[in-house]
């Protein structure tokens, strides 16, 4: 008696064993859960960069072009009747100081906030 326990416990084993190697679906078996892509972090804001024009971007212009551009980008008035080349030079000193002051101007906005 005490050797049929054992082998019905050793064919209860045996069946277990194989019914889940053999038998058994892997649908049953949980899936894991899906992986969530972590959202993608915000573009830092684009900050335009404003530039003095060079003596050689002016120099390929006409007076009339280097007055027009200092007057309506810029908001400097140039004498026309200046030599070219001291029409470059007035305008790319005064566009340098405008964008020294707004650089200025705008790390104090940082300091308050």
């Amino acid at each position: 008696m005490d050797n049929s326990i054992g082998i019905v416990i050793g064919i209860v084993i045996v069946g277990f064993v194989v019914y889940n190697f053999f038998l058994k679906s892997d649908k049953s078996a949980p899936a894991p859960a899906p992986v969530k892509k972590a959202p993608a972090p915000k573009p830092a804001p684009v900050v335009e960069v404003r530039k003095a024009p060079t003596k050689a971007q002016l120099s390929t212009k006409t007076k009339k072009e280097i007055d027009d551009l200092a007057r309506n980008e810029w908001g400097i008035k140039l004498d026309a009747r200046e030599t070219k080349d001291k029409m470059i030079a007035s305008f790319i000193k005064q566009a340098k100081a405008i964008i020294k002051a707004e650089n200025d101007d705008s790390g104090d906005d940082e300091e308050e906030a």
